[in-house]
């Protein structure tokens, strides 16, 4: 059996149950005890179930609340800076860009280097200004009402100025992931950006961190069949 498959049927049974001994996983699922201790610490360590003495545990979803972006900057580092990383990786050259506000996208723009010839349009001020510093040329930022507590620019007019673009790529901040890999966030002005930043990219990829896994927040804004989640464990 595939790791994947393995740890989905881990996954599907522990949290139908609620809670399970490892006997009874080990039992129903045909799984051995020294795969299956390993794939539980796997699945423990990436907030997706939860181990305790004998067994395992789901995790039942918590609510994220929005958080000041200062405070979400000193949060999981290196799993955002790992996540920048990747999400380079998927960028190319003279490709248009939207760049959302978030913690993870401030980490990508600050890898995002001149040589591509990129353009970029952002709806956050301080991801334009870590732009400027690195020399990026064409930066476009987009009009509307400042949200103080992230730095975001949201409202009907950020949303009438996107729906203008086509983008080659979209980069999203996420506040929340569900089991359902639904993606969330706290505020309807942003969630409907993020909608329209979707619709109107050929690809568009998530960025969270696995402390954002198995939670919920205010909005569902899309789900895992129209953007693909880049975290640090993937």
């Amino acid at each position: 059996m595939l790791r994947e498959e393995r740890i989905k049927l881990i996954l599907d049974f522990v949290n139908q149950k609620g809670y399970c001994t490892n006997e009874l996983i080990s039992k129903e699922l045909g799984i051995p005890f020294t795969t299956l201790r390993r794939d539980l610490t796997d699945l423990h360590n990436e907030s997706k179930l939860r181990r305790v003495h004998g067994g395992a545990a789901t995790i039942k979803e918590k609510s994220i609340l929005e958080t000041n972006l200062h405070e979400k900057l000193a949060l999981n580092i290196e799993a955002k800076r790992n996540i920048a990383q990747k999400a380079l990786a998927c960028i190319k050259p003279l490709e248009t860009i939207f760049l959302d506000a978030g913690s993870s996208t401030y980490y990508l723009a600050e890898l995002i280097k001149p040589e591509y010839n990129n353009k970029v349009y952002t709806n956050s001020i301080i991801n334009a200004q870590i732009l400027a510093k690195n020399a990026i040329r064409d930066i476009y930022l987009l009009p509307g009402k400042l949200k103080l507590s992230t730095g975001a620019i949201c409202g009907i007019e950020t949303i009438q100025a996107l729906t203008k673009y086509n983008f080659d790529v979209a980069f999203l901040g996420i506040n929340a992931i569900d089991s359902a890999f639904n993606f969330y966030t706290t505020d309807e002005d942003e969630a409907e950006i993020k909608r329209t930043a979707i619709k109107n990219s050929q690809f568009t990829f998530g960025l969270g961190d696995s402390s954002k896994m198995n939670s919920k927040s205010f909005v569902k804004f899309s789900d895992k069949k129209e953007i693909a989640l880049i975290s640090e464990g993937n």
